[in-house]
């Protein structure tokens, strides 16, 4: 039986391959399916006209529609369920996090039935990656290689389920030796979300001497310095964690605490990057931004919260933190050259004369 996966381009994560329909593609070709993932993210503003010349050309039995929009999925499944009407609409995230429950929607499908239990994480198989052109998306290292997700927890019933560390490792192993990687990315949750599970998952990278570069996303209040030194003997390369307003404001010491952990992770060889929650009120947005450009961090993303996305004017905030951002990033560094007072003045001079230009 020959399978078509469509998976839809997302507003946020279309740098990401669509791991969660690899993972039911993996499934399906245990079944002696013949599979074929077709990514609209790789073309967000490509016509169906030529999905369906595509399909044409597979000539599918079935087909999966797998998005994150329910009025998406609708609006693709319209476009091509006369010519193939056994269609799968498929809700899924595409970071891999729902496998479990998405490959369990897809064996009821397969079994004409309504529901079947979630498979668990020691009978999934490893997401089929060779049916994804992994360098076509925008995932990329620190120093530009191409980075491969793989997932480290599944989130059931709104709860996350930590893989046991071993079977990670086995996954890595995997990849390492057949498929020449690494540079890796793990993928949600927060890789401090358990103490417990994160010393006992960092103490096997170490053992197993890999020789592999990895990105995690971190909560940085829940970071030491032994921590950080552990992250990097581990293969640690980049951190990424969120800024907030609640966070950044609730005292002097752990706006200090913040500087000096950033710092000792760059110290150890890893790069940060932060993610700054815009939040209202509007008014407090300048002030974080000005904060946030005195961490020393390497990278920066700014990301609105709900209640501030208001159409345009979305986009407008976001330029005006990015520049003020970079405003803040450039006195923070003359202030750290030639102290307070002079980077201050100098900082002034700088404002004076682009002022005059204008």
């Amino acid at each position: 039986m020959k399978i078509a996966i469509i998976a839809l381009p997302t507003k946020d994560d279309n740098h990401l391959p669509p791991l969660t329909m690899a993972y039911t593609a993996a499934v399906l070709e245990q079944r002696r399916a013949i599979v074929r993932i077709f990514d609209r993210a790789l073309d967000p503003l490509g016509g169906w006209e030529d999905i369906q010349r595509r399909l044409q050309t597979f000539q599918p039995q079935r087909v999966i529609i797998a998005g994150e929009d329910s009025h998406a999925i609708e609006q693709a499944v319209s476009h091509i369920h006369q010519t193939y009407p056994d269609i799968l609409p498929l809700f899924a995230h595409r970071s891999g996090s729902e496998a479990l429950a998405a490959t369990a929607s897809l064996l009821a499908w397969l079994n004409g039935v309504n529901t079947l239990p979630a498979q668990t994480g020691e009978e999934l198989p490893y997401p089929a990656r060779h049916l994804l052109s992994l360098e076509h998306y925008e995932l990329r290292a620190p120093g530009g290689e191409v980075q491969t997700p793989v997932v480290i927890g599944w989130r059931m019933h709104n709860q996350w389920q930590l893989r046991p560390p071993r079977q990670i490792c086995h996954e890595i192993r995997a990849l390492v030796e057949e498929v020449g990687i690494r540079h890796l990315l793990f993928c949600e949750p927060e890789l401090t979300i358990h103490e417990q599970w994160l010393d006992e998952f960092l103490d096997q990278l170490i053992n197993a001497h890999f020789n592999i570069k990895w990105q995690a996303a971190v909560a940085l209040d829940r970071l030491r310095e032994d921590r950080i030194r552990q992250l990097a003997q581990a293969g640690c390369e980049a951190i990424t964690f969120t800024l907030a307003a609640t966070s950044v404001f609730d005292s002097a010491s752990s706006r200090e605490q913040a500087r000096k952990l950033i710092a000792y992770a760059r110290e150890q060889g890893i790069y940060t990057h932060a993610t700054v929650l815009l939040e209202p009120p509007y008014e407090s947005i300048a002030r974080l931004v000005d904060v946030a450009a005195t961490f020393g961090l390497d990278d920066v993303s700014f990301k609105l919260m709900q209640t501030l996305r208001v159409g345009d004017e979305e986009q407008q905030i976001q330029r005006f933190a990015r520049q003020r951002y970079q405003e803040g990033r450039t006195r923070q560094r003359l202030i750290d050259r030639f102290g307070p007072a002079l980077g201050g003045l100098l900082w002034q001079l700088r404002v004076e004369h682009l002022a005059d230009d204008e």
